[in-house]
């Protein structure tokens, strides 16, 4: 007897607790009682079932609110037996969008060479240092030519020699000239001594071209720096025999650092983007260490370089950007974060990727239309941006559903954020949550029709208590 007397208490309570939190939906299964509306909800219109969202109550004269269905941060949650759908909300604004592609690679020296020797010979000076910067023209190393500094000395007294046996011919065809005139020689000696002129001229040319021959010879017995850049580690010494050819051990290695290069690959999908904006757009780039003594500036060039294939294994395309290095805070090697600017979007609206449905319809979201009701809308993804998506389709002024879209479907009733489910100033477009308001189906803060001072609940104006009595 005492359990049945307990089983029947319990169910009294909780009959109880039902009449405080729904009592127009209960009235409307108790026979004898008429609700304030009519409690049997609509059917969705996607053909969902009475109940459901996008079902919704059919409010009475008196315009009461359906109980639960507070709008706001926690936005998402049906009013009680099929009231309207509690979301949050955002306006959409049109703003102009640089689009910027991410990826990340690697420091590349634009220029970098192992220096070797030309010839064969013994190491007389290295005129350089460690990790020292030098220019263009600059000696870096001199070997011993003084074997061939003799065969230049060589070349350039018989060039003294033949200029003046030349000389010597050129008086001869004079004299043969002077006596022709008077009858003295035969027109044939004229011509042998202006022949001796001509060979004895090609002869001096000859020897001239020896002299520069062996001026070259020499010249690669001092080797210049081919371009500015840093020296390497230094292998050899005052002294050392070298080897000429790329088989011989290099002498040192120059490495190009102002300006510097950067190589990064981005994924086929963005081809067409990055080729339509072509080479010349500008690059960012920023170190990819995290460490705390890391140097976070950014460093800015220009793209210089869009391959022309696509690695197959990766399906990557790489690209390759120029940058001033002037203070050589970039290092070949290093490890960085690329941005490439591709060009600006146009009045486009940024949205919430939470926002958007993919479904039959293709892309879409859902706005608020008249009433309060859910409306789909058609959109174009132009361009993502980490958890957010730059979109076409909108207007300025559209209010979309960002928070509790599960719940929505289209022609459902929604309750948006605001005092007592009115509608309220949603957000921007573009992540912020929306305004607080009531929480739905209590747990929140108090609806406009409820009492903030005396603990008490009012719901049409009757005050109730939080704990009703259980009957017994």
């Amino acid at each position: 007897m005492k359990r049945s007397t307990g089983f029947g208490i319990i169910v009294l309570a909780a009959a109880a607790v039902a009449y405080w939190q729904y009592p127009e939906q209960v009235k409307a299964y108790i026979p004898g009682l008429k609700p304030s509306f009519d409690a049997t909800p609509s059917s969705a219109p996607g053909g969902g079932k009475p109940g459901e969202t996008g079902g919704q109550a059919r409010p009475s004269a008196k315009g009461s609110g359906a109980p639960g269905g507070g709008a706001g941060g926690g936005g998402g949650r049906r009013g009680g037996f099929g009231g309207p759908v509690a979301v949050g909300i955002a306006t959409i604004d049109l703003v102009d969008i640089p689009m910027q592609l991410e990826s990340t690679g690697n420091v590349i020296a634009q220029q970098s060479v192992p220096v070797r020797a030309q010839v064969n010979a013994l190491i007389r000076r290295v005129a350089v240092k460690e990790g020292q910067t030098v220019r263009a023209g600059d000696v870096l190393f001199e070997l011993d030519d003084r074997s061939v500094q003799a065969d230049l000395s060589k070349a350039e007294a018989q060039a003294q020699r033949s200029m003046a046996t030349l000389a010597d011919l050129e008086r001869q065809l004079a004299r043969a000239k002077d006596l022709f005139k008077k009858n003295f020689i035969a027109s044939s000696a004229v011509d042998t001594a202006a022949t001796q002129v001509e060979a004895q001229r090609g002869q001096v040319q000859a020897d001239e071209a020896a002299i520069k021959a062996q001026q070259i010879q020499r010249s690669l017995y001092v080797i210049r720096a081919p371009f500015s850049g840093r020296i390497g580690s230094i292998d050899v010494s005052n002294g050392t025999l070298v080897s000429s050819g790329a088989a011989g051990a290099p002498l040192t290695t120059l490495t190009q650092f102002d300006p510097i290069g950067v190589r990064f690959s981005l994924p086929e999908s963005e081809v067409q983007r990055v080729t339509a904006a072509g080479v010349g757009r500008g690059v960012v780039v920023t170190l990819g260490n995290n460490a705390l003594t890391t140097d976070t500036k950014k460093h800015r060039g220009k793209l210089t370089l869009i391959d022309n294939t696509i690695n197959p294994s990766t399906g990557m395309l790489t690209l390759k950007a120029s940058l001033p290095n002037k203070d050589n805070s970039l290092w070949p090697g290093q490890f960085v974060n690329v941005t490439v600017d591709v060009g600006t979007l146009k009045q486009a609206a940024v949205i919430p990727q939470a926002a958007i449905v993919i479904g039959e319809r293709g892309t879409v979201v859902y706005t608020v239309g008249e009433e309060d009701k859910a409306k789909v809308k058609p959109i174009k993804v132009l361009h993502p941006m980490g958890d957010k998506v730059a979109v076409s389709g909108l207007a300025a002024g559209d209010r979309i559903v960002v928070e509790g879209r599960d719940n929505v479907k289209p022609g459902a009733a929604l309750r948006l954020p605001g005092a007592g489910g009115k509608p309220g100033g949603g957000p921007q477009a573009g992540g912020n949550k929306p305004g607080a308001g009531n929480q739905a189906d209590g747990g929140g803060k108090p609806d406009a029709g409820e009492s903030k001072g005396d603990g008490k609940k009012a719901w049409n104006g009757k005050p109730r208590d939080d704990k009703p009595a259980a009957k017994e």
